[in-house]
């Protein structure tokens, strides 16, 4: 069964999900109508359970149905950006749709018709053409129109079948994962897995259709490209944040982000790069369960649609917007940089950032001495001192993962040592105003001294990190470039630590705790949710909600308050000897081996562990029944507990 008739089909099914319940709890009362002529306590009685079934399905029904499509981002109004709102209106004139309620900017490197609807897809409240920030920097007007072309093509596509059962299938996904567990969520997402079945042909006749849409509005050309570049953009929107946005919130200060982006995409070195992975991404795309056709299966078929390409418009694609030298601060600021502090050039934000961070390594590296235990001066010729004596690997020991393998100590050593000394000698030599940090949008900052020429650190500093024989040859070459032997920063503090996720609850001792995983070691915290209020979360969407909203707010507060909280106890990696992770089907069991000894940095109750004879303890922790996830908490463990963590998983063979 494929096309309109699948359409119909699973529309069909959608409609039987409202008329099963109204037809079960109107026969119940027909029954008990009937059977109250007859004998009226056995009536009564029909009528009862007619009553609490309609309660139970209304109940559920309700939580299902009260899922909302919200409109994120900023909305751009006609009166404000008209050119925008000229170019979206003559798709949908060519694509023979209405247009969307709003335009609105987000943050994200994609574009989507976002669309807030009542009865689970029949019907449609509102339409939002979501137009994300990064594709206006990287893609020409041409290519952008393509991209809105294809998106609302979705709604034009196929006859309204086709599209209302897509519609209905996004808005059935959305409601299933807003449910947070309980039977509603089990009985609601055996229906969801029914529909995407019946529904799921639907998916790639909207997507090739919509790309038909694309390629008739702006010629085949513009929508190759920009179905190529939109795969690129996400790459490097990605490394964007990661590299350059990362240094803006480090000194709390506004670049230019959607300039700055640009010239990250156009860069000479960067280019090449980007599209080589977006060529290997398209490559091994697969289309999975979903039945999504794949980018390269789009482009092929876009490549034999007929049609003569069209005039290209080249311009950036936020010349769309009215004034973009004034709107687009304003929409960086309300969307992606807000509250971050003044404005500031990338080329100074760069030199600002990287002076920051080498006062930081200067600091840890004074951090690392001073918890070593090795008599020795912090500044620069100390530290040279105690590498010559081969006591480098003790020296930054205190500042290694407490996880790593014990194979791979000694290299992180090296890589750690030299990164923290390089990074004093830099910090040495910005303080003394003989370099600085120059932006380089091919990677990261260049360190680039008063001649002119570049210093490369990590090239100076590891041989003789790594053979300490070398030192004396580094020693001078320290000496040559106008190194302050002599200098060192005060010792970093305890930097705070950051939440991974949670899981609430977990049992320990008898005791039901919310388990804060962080990258310093574990909260735990006393629960306050029942297990009838988790089952009450799953049924009913407002106590769904609420309990979510709970835990973001747990994972939200400052890993130090939640340790001041009352009977709060915490695991700190430092402590820990060894783990094993037991996964079974019912659940898991975290059984931690610590070192609760005089140096222990741990508090936990007398009652929480079990001692040994030897000084150790363990501690045994359980998920339970109702446990529930907030963030990514078990790769957080995974990364906590490093290679010290055996799991033992076995999940398969309980289902044997």
């Amino acid at each position: 069964m494929r096309g309109p008739w699948r359409a119909a089909f699973a529309l069909a099914l959608h409609i039987g999900f409202f008329a099963l319940p109204i037809g079960l709890v109107a026969g119940l009362l027909a029954i008990a109508v009937f059977t109250f002529g007859y004998d009226r306590g056995s009536g009564l009685r029909v009528a009862l359970v007619a009553l609490v079934v309609g309660a139970v399905l209304g109940v559920g029904m309700r939580a299902v149905l009260r899922s909302r499509n919200r409109p994120r981002g900023v909305a751009l109004s006609r009166s404000e950006h008209p050119q925008l709102w000229k170019a979206v209106d003559a798709i949908c004139s060519a694509a023979h749709t209405a247009a969307p309620d709003e335009i609105r900017v987000t943050s994200e490197p994609n574009a989507f018709v976002r669309e807030d609807t009542a009865l689970l897809g029949l019907r449609t409240r509102a339409r939002y053409l979501e137009v994300g920030l990064p594709l206006l920097a990287g893609l020409t007007a041409s290519e952008l129109r393509a991209v809105l072309a294809h998106e609302i093509g979705h709604l034009a596509a196929r006859g309204r079948l086709t599209a209302m059962a897509y519609r209905a299938s996004t808005s059935v996904e959305r409601a299933a994962s807003d449910l947070t567990g309980g039977p509603t969520k089990w009985l609601f997402g055996g229906y969801a897995r029914l529909y995407s079945a019946a529904a799921g042909s639907t998916s790639p006749d909207l997507e090739l259709a919509a790309d038909a849409v694309a390629v008739r509005v702006t010629g085949k050309r513009a929508a190759v490209t920009a179905l190529r570049k939109a795969t690129a953009i996400e790459f490097g929107w990605r490394e964007y944040a990661e590299s350059y946005l990362s240094m803006a919130v480090s000194v709390e200060r506004t670049p230019d982000v959607l300039l700055g982006f640009r010239a990250f995409m156009e860069n000479s070195v960067r280019k090449p790069k980007l599209a080589e992975r977006a060529k290997q991404a398209i490559a091994a795309e697969s289309a999975g369960d979903s039945g999504h056709p794949t980018t390269r299966e789009r482009i092929a078929a876009m490549k034999r649609m007929s049609g003569a390409d069209k005039e290209l418009d080249d311009r950036p694609a936020f010349a769309l917007l009215r004034n973009p030298r004034k709107s687009v601060p304003v929409l960086e600021d309300r969307l992606l940089v807000d509250g971050l502090g003044p404005r500031m050039p990338w080329p100074e934000l760069a030199r600002l950032a990287g002076a920051e961070h080498v006062a930081h390594q200067a600091s840890l590296l004074s951090s690392a001495v001073a918890q070593s235990g090795i008599t020795t001066d912090p500044a620069i010729g100390g530290v040279l001192q105690a590498v010559h004596r081969g006591e480098g690997p003790d020296l930054v020991n205190p500042v290694l993962n407490p996880g790593l393998a014990p194979d791979r100590i000694a290299e992180a050593a090296v890589d750690t040592l030299t990164e923290l000394l390089g990074g004093a000698v830099v910090d040495a030599l910005v303080s003394a105003g003989r370099a600085h940090h120059e932006l380089d949008w091919a990677g990261p900052s260049v360190v680039r001294l008063t001649n002119g020429r570049p210093l490369d650190p990590d090239r100076l500093v590891r041989p003789a990190v790594a053979d300490p024989r070398l030192v004396p040859g580094l020693h001078r070459a320290l000496v040559d470039l106008g190194v302050p032997l002599n200098h060192s920063r005060p010792p970093a503090e305890e930097p705070e630590a950051s939440v991974a996720g949670l899981v609430s609850p977990v049992e320990l001792a008898g005791s039901r705790y919310d388990m804060v995983v962080t990258d310093r070691g574990l909260v735990l915290l006393p629960t306050t949710a029942s297990t009838a209020q988790r089952l009450l979360a799953g049924a009913v969407a407002r106590a769904g909600r609420a309990e979510r909203k709970q835990l973001a707010e747990l994972a939200a507060t400052p890993v130090a308050e939640l340790r001041e909280r009352r009977d709060a106890q915490w695991v700190d990696s430092r402590d820990v000897a060894s783990a094993r992770l037991l996964q079974e089907r019912r659940g898991w069991t975290l059984v931690l081996d610590l070192y609760l000894d005089e140096y222990a940095v741990s508090s936990l109750d007398e009652g929480s562990v079990a001692p040994d004879a030897d000084g150790a303890a363990s501690a045994e922790l359980r998920s339970t029944p109702d446990s529930m996830e907030h963030g990514d908490p078990y790769s957080g463990l995974g990364e906590l507990m490093g290679a010290r963590m055996d799991i033992d998983d076995q999940r398969d063979l309980t289902e044997e």
